[in-house]
């Protein structure tokens, strides 16, 4: 086991549940999980992270791959300072400090948005658990066995079929063709995160099966451009509802955040959707 500190603006909790990662599955005060190839357990205690994992060959290069897949280095406090700007934006923030958006693997993180068309976050979780299960490669942690996310190439060796019967239905194709599209490099990962919001958001949206709000998810949990935007029913409900007062089209609503919030409006949208989704503003939304 190995221990991270000092962390400070850091809630494991909130950020593990606030609808950014599906792997993560809470027991007894613990998170068990899988980055990349690694099954984790992890407890935050104070601003102490207590980490096991599967591989512990190496702890420096363990403890910086979790500090940068937690974005533990960004400058929280200052970002609260932009965008904390009325009586909701402050709510969410001290009910919710220290979420962070995280930087997930942008294959999984992309293959992960295109399930989570027209669904739910439980089942969301239980495609890509099954997937994983029927695809991954299978890791161990004390006696708990999880599964690594299929790569594209794992992917391509099967079927729409095979993926439409771990319940994917019609998403099973979009998943399919994005991992061909990977694969033969019609898609190329390593060069999109390179690239600006508005090239990778473009690129993302040619895919089959990727919108604009997928596109943005994609973007913002994977890719770290602060700038992007998922407008999904419970964004719109706040735009509408606790700002404009008026409906909206996406455009009028992605300019009012722009404007209002600034360059961090990933931000400010995930800490208002995770505390309206979870916690309050429901009497103001229903």
């Amino acid at each position: 086991m190995i221990e991270i500190r000092p962390i400070s603006d850091f809630n494991l909790y909130h950020t593990l549940n606030c609808g950014q990662a599906f792997r993560w599955h809470e027991d007894n005060g613990w998170f068990y999980g899988v980055v990349g190839t690694s099954f984790l357990r992890i407890c935050q205690k104070g601003e102490s992270l207590f980490v096991e994992s599967s591989d512990e060959s190496d702890p420096i290069k363990l403890q910086q791959s979790l500090w940068y897949y937690f974005d533990l280095g960004r400058d929280l406090p200052r970002i609260f300072d932009l965008i904390n700007k009325d009586h909701y934006m402050e709510t969410s923030i001290e009910a919710c400090r220290g979420m962070r958006i995280m930087n997930q693997d942008l294959w999984e993180c992309l293959s992960s948005f295109i399930l989570s068309q027209n669904s739910n976050i439980p089942r969301i979780k239980q495609m890509i658990r099954k997937i994983s299960e029927t695809f991954g490669n299978s890791v161990s942690l004390n006696g708990h066995v999880d599964y690594t996310f299929p790569t594209p190439e794992m992917i391509t060796q099967s079927s729409v079929d095979q993926l439409a019967q771990c319940g994917l239905g019609y998403r099973a194709s979009y998943l399919f063709n994005a991992s061909i599209a990977v694969v033969e490099k019609e898609l190329d990962l390593d060069w999109l995160k390179n690239q600006s919001y508005s090239v990778a958001k473009q690129e993302l949206m040619s895919l089959k099966g990727i919108g604009d709000k997928v596109a943005a998810c994609i973007s913002l949990f994977s890719l770290g451009h602060g700038e992007a935007l998922p407008i999904d029913v419970w964004v719109r409900k706040i735009a509408e509802r606790l700002y404009l007062k008026r409906k909206a089209s996406k455009r009028q609503i992605l300019e009012f955040f722009h404007d209002y919030f600034g360059e961090h409006i990933g931000y400010a949208q995930q800490y208002l959707f995770h505390y309206a989704r979870t916690i309050g503003f429901k009497e103001l939304l229903d």
